[in-house]
């Protein structure tokens, strides 16, 4: 079960490393997602990681009472986000969103797609199938805006996307059959 606790946004992994130290057997791992952008700066493309959700982080553990009083011994670096009135994890159907979404790294990896008649189709990468949730994306610039319930409120996660081409559907047809 994934606990979310919340800490000074930028200094997430020091935070996380001394909540490793302090909870030791406690937890079975600590989770930091973060999200892979392509970007261009003089005409060179390099590979950017922001934290997807700034100021957060995820602790796997069964034993959300120990975790919860382990954590209070820290104080200043972290505080226990209660969710629903208490120290609770988040909702199963929020961590399997995130779990299909990141790779083994906890990183969510930048999605290639289309836009095919003014929607968008991802053909590669973690947002394949979760079109749906896409409120905004920005070709030009590379990301989209992403709707991820999380905390029982909807929570924005701009995500890598590529938008390689604007195409009717035919032409898209005509791409993925090869004819």
């Amino acid at each position: 079960m994934w606990h979310v606790v919340h800490t000074m946004s930028g200094r997430e992994e020091s935070a996380m490393e001394k909540c490793r130290v302090a909870v030791g057997e406690t937890a079975k791992r600590f989770i930091l997602p973060k999200c892979q952008f392509n970007r261009r700066w003089h005409g060179e493309s390099k590979l950017i990681e922001n934290v997807a959700f700034p100021g957060y982080f995820f602790i796997d553990s069964d034993t959300p009472k120990e975790l919860e009083e382990m954590l209070s011994r820290i104080p200043g670096v972290v505080t226990p986000v209660r969710i629903g009135g208490g120290f609770n994890p988040i909702r199963k159907e929020e961590e399997d969103v995130l779990l299909r979404m990141m790779n083994e790294n906890d990183l969510i990896e930048a999605s290639v797609g289309n836009v095919v008649d003014g929607k968008l189709i991802v053909d590669e990468g973690p947002l394949k199938g979760l079109e749906g949730r896409v409120r905004k994306y920005e070709r030009h610039d590379r990301w989209a805006d992403v709707e991820m319930p999380l905390f029982e409120v909807c929570k924005s996660m701009k995500v890598g996307l590529q938008v390689v081409a604007k195409m009717t559907a035919e032409e898209y047809r005509e791409k993925k059959t090869g004819f």
